[in-house]
């Protein structure tokens, strides 16, 4: 059996390898939640200590840890500059020129050539999907918190973090969306199945705000806003904070680009 400290010393390459390793049959299993299963079931089996082992490296290289109010505040900004360059580079693709939204003619706005208008719902759509990826980075600072995905270069299906809970020191399994409505009608279903397979699911939105839910589920706790985030040791208001201060930003480079 594998331990945690064997997977906390290895290269995520190396740590997907021991993991399926425990897997028996593990290219034959029928369907890609099967698969999901099964390596949750692996990793739970060294996860907690596992956790322990993030969180002393933590200390031991912050002298405290990141979680402290000037270390964090500098990592977000350095994962948002890291970030910029591409926000900015997905804008300059989404925005065409007044010439090409007039040949393209496909609604009253583009027809009138109102270029600001025209486009301005799919600049949103394309910033929203792009900042999904850059909330989980954040996220993932944490010590309390990991991506499967980057950690042990496994996709689990439907989980975007697996956290240690800050006050109660429980393995959760999470579901993060952007905001309380981010999850269309249709997508419920799948999000219920991928999330039931694991023990202490929860549902997962960054900001609290004034959207109604499109998800629940008699059995799977939602979390919005400080409730999601302190759950990893990281205050809200700082993280809000720089969100807001990086859409300002953004959206002064989308003006410059009409």
């Amino acid at each position: 059996m594998i331990t945690a400290k064997d997977v906390f010393l290895s290269s995520p390459k190396k740590r997907k390898e021991m993991i399926l390793g425990e897997v028996t049959g593990f290219n034959n299993l029928d369907s890609e939640i099967d698969k999901t299963r099964e390596i949750a079931r692996v990793i739970n089996t060294f996860l907690e200590d596992y956790f322990i082992l993030k969180i002393q490296q933590d200390e031991d290289l912050y002298n405290g840890s990141v979680l402290l109010n000037e270390n964090l505040s500098s990592a977000f900004d350095l994962e948002i500059n890291r970030f910029k360059p591409i926000a900015i580079n997905e804008l300059k693709g989404t925005v065409p020129t007044k010439d090409a939204i007039l040949l393209s003619s496909k609604n009253v706005y583009e027809m009138a050539g109102a270029t600001k208008l025209a486009f301005a719902n799919k600049v949103t759509r394309t910033l929203s999907t792009t900042m999904g990826l850059l909330w989980e980075r954040l996220a993932s600072i944490s010590p309390y918190a990991i991506n499967p995905e980057s950690e042990f270069n496994l996709k689990i299906k439907g989980i975007d973090l697996i956290s240690m809970n800050y006050a109660s020191r429980i393995i959760e399994y999470q579901q993060l969306k952007t905001q309380h409505n981010t999850l269309t009608g249709s997508q419920k279903p799948r999000s219920v199945e991928e999330l039931l397979i694991h023990d202490n699911p929860i549902f997962c939105a960054c900001f609290a705000n004034n959207s109604s839910w499109t998800f629940n589920h008699p059995d799977i706790p939602r979390v919005s806003g400080g409730d999601f985030w302190s759950r990893i040791g990281i205050p809200y208001e700082l993280f809000l904070s720089k969100a807001r201060s990086l859409v300002l930003e953004l959206e002064n480079e989308y003006v410059k680009l009409l």
